[in-house]
């Protein structure tokens, strides 16, 4: 009989690695924690269950020389097996991401800027926002009317995806010329940013026309289904009272933020230029439903 390598074992080091590795980062900062990989996807080896060596084949005996001897059974062949079993699926860590605003130069370049600089009118600008892990993004914006104009996805990314991976920068508005001006009127520009590990249903029913499979021309034809394609609408807008139950359903407590400023001395004429100016917001839970939210206001006069 065939024998099994016990699971629970395995499972049981697979916690204990995941646990370990909790308490190790549960004193980083938000930063910390969003540069920091998820536990490492080294493999967990437990030794296999021994294999029994197959019995010897007996040893013909010496009979009369009138009666033919018989020929042994030939030996079955011992049952390779592996000497020890893997487990090499990474647990997934927080939830995080890096956003930050950019503000056009006189030498038309954008550089990171603090989000509460107060802006005036003329100033031109881009959001910046990177994932540490693969999720889905939103980003709307509120108009005079009280509803959420939806600023991202875009058109002009990935075909209008929001699936982000770890590592990946999108800009908002998207397109190599995509900026926002302030214009003459002062005020407080009003942003959300959503980020979670799976779609956001109550997004995308008003960004995404959720298209099925068509039905074949031959009725007796079965034909699997399909998952629905997301197609970006051409205009979406967003009710105030579905970002305030999407913003209800994550508490602050359960994130953590992190405003970075650092300085770095250039050698060229030793004056300090700003590196990284930056937020980070972090979600510790690494359940597969995990989500983050961000509000962000805009002060121009």
């Amino acid at each position: 009989m065939d024998q099994e390598v016990p699971m629970k074992p395995l499972l049981l080091l697979a916690l204990t690695a995941a646990a370990a590795w909790g308490q190790e980062t549960a004193s980083l900062r938000a930063r910390e924690l969003f540069y920091t990989p998820p536990p490492a996807a080294s493999a967990l080896k437990t030794p296999a269950a021994p294999v029994a060596a197959p019995a010897p084949a007996p040893t013909p005996k010496t009979i009369a020389k009138k009666t033919p001897a018989k020929t042994p059974a030939p030996a079955q062949p011992a049952v390779s097996l592996p000497t020890e079993a893997v487990v090499d699926k990474p647990a997934a860590g927080p939830l995080g991401m890096r956003y930050s605003v950019l503000k056009r130069n006189t030498a038309g370049e954008y550089q990171e800027v603090d989000a509460d600089t107060v802006f005036h009118s003329g100033d031109r600008i881009r959001l910046e926002a990177q994932a540490n892990s693969t999720g889905y993004l939103y980003v709307v914006a509120q108009g005079s009317s009280g509803n959420w104009q939806v600023l991202f996805p875009s058109r002009e990314v990935s075909n209008g995806s929001n699936q982000v991976h770890r590592g990946e920068t999108r800009l908002v508005p998207g397109g190599n010329q995509g900026q926002f001006v302030f214009d003459e009127q002062a005020g407080t520009e009003k942003l959300f940013f959503v980020l979670s590990r799976q779609p956001e249903l109550s997004l995308d029913k008003l960004i995404y026309s959720m298209g099925g499979q068509t039905a074949p021309t031959d009725p007796t034809v079965v034909t699997p289904a399909a998952a629905p394609n997301r197609v970006l609408m051409a205009q979406a807008s967003v009710s105030d009272d579905v970002i305030a139950r999407i913003r209800s359903q994550m508490q602050s407590r359960d994130l953590i933020f992190e405003k970075v400023e650092n300085e770095k001395v250039v050698s060229q004429n030793g004056a300090p230029v700003k590196i990284e100016t930056a937020a980070y917001v972090v979600n510790r839970s690494s359940a597969a439903d995990a989500r983050l939210v961000v509000d962000l206001k805009l002060k121009h006069e």
